[in-house]
């Protein structure tokens, strides 16, 4: 499924969890964070692929990152110029010590091309030092872990595997269990979206994989990403969120 079509089946799923007995006490603004974090959740998965929608919200579009490279591949060559003319010229002395500042610039464009990479290491890191320095519950390591290897991992691998996707629901709602209401409701949300995703995926044909079993997948090839078939499961999820929706704000029982 394309972004249109992950999003449409989270939110609808979401919206269909609003019916269940725990979930239905909850108050409203509670189950509209729970419908938004299955959206998030529904694109998530796809931060392991450099171009997908929420890779994007972290990184510039691919003419600056073009842009980005160039310059730095600029600077830092004449960084290492005015570096060199330092030992056979005397003249221009105050512009070729300038040399550091050039090299400065190369690195800085350097990070900004890849924005993206810097942001989930950082992240990553921050995680795994807050689970070290502060005790906080494993799922911060998991997390941790999965921020720094995903510059390197390939698109509808590890991420997109059931086996990830079951570490990371027990280790989100043992976490939610101690947390506020509405906490409880985004991390709910977030899992059931994820989920979601993966179960779009199964559709085309491309599907999931094991993890522990790399041969084992599911793809049904019901239809191409982005397709007719596609657009119209996607029309019927919305179509169903909207008459979900309005019966939980109307307090009507299904």
């Amino acid at each position: 499924m394309n972004k249109q079509g992950h999003v449409a089946l989270a939110v609808s799923i979401g919206s269909a969890a609003l019916m269940f007995p725990f979930i239905a006490s909850v108050n409203v603004e509670s189950k509209m964070v729970l419908v938004l974090a299955a959206a998030i959740g529904g694109l998530a998965p796809d931060l392991d692929h450099k171009t997908s929608t929420s890779s994007q919200l972290i990184q510039f579009s691919a003419k600056k990152r073009r842009m980005f490279r160039n310059l730095s591949c600029f600077s830092a060559a004449m960084g290492l110029l005015l570096y060199m003319l330092q030992f056979v010229s005397s003249g221009l002395s105050e512009f070729m010590n300038t040399w550091m500042l050039w090299l400065g610039a190369a690195i800085l464009f350097f990070l900004l091309a890849r924005l993206r990479n810097l942001v989930l290491i950082g992240t990553g890191a921050i995680l795994l030092v807050a689970y070290s320095f502060y005790a906080w519950h494993w799922i911060t390591a998991f997390m941790g872990l999965a921020f720094l290897i995903l510059p390197v991992v390939k698109h509808r691998g590890i991420i997109h595997t059931p086996e990830f996707a079951f570490i990371l629901s027990m280790g989100l709602i043992g976490f939610s269990s101690l947390q506020p209401e509405l906490v409880q409701m985004f991390i709910i949300g977030f899992v059931i979206g994820w989920w979601a995703h993966l179960l779009g995926d199964i559709f085309g044909s491309d599907g999931i994989h094991s993890l522990l079993l790399p041969k084992l997948g599911i793809a049904l090839h019901l239809f191409r990403n982005g397709g007719p078939v596609e657009r119209s499961i996607s029309r019927v999820c919305w179509l169903s969120t909207i008459l979900m929706l309005g019966c939980v704000l109307l307090n009507i029982k299904i």
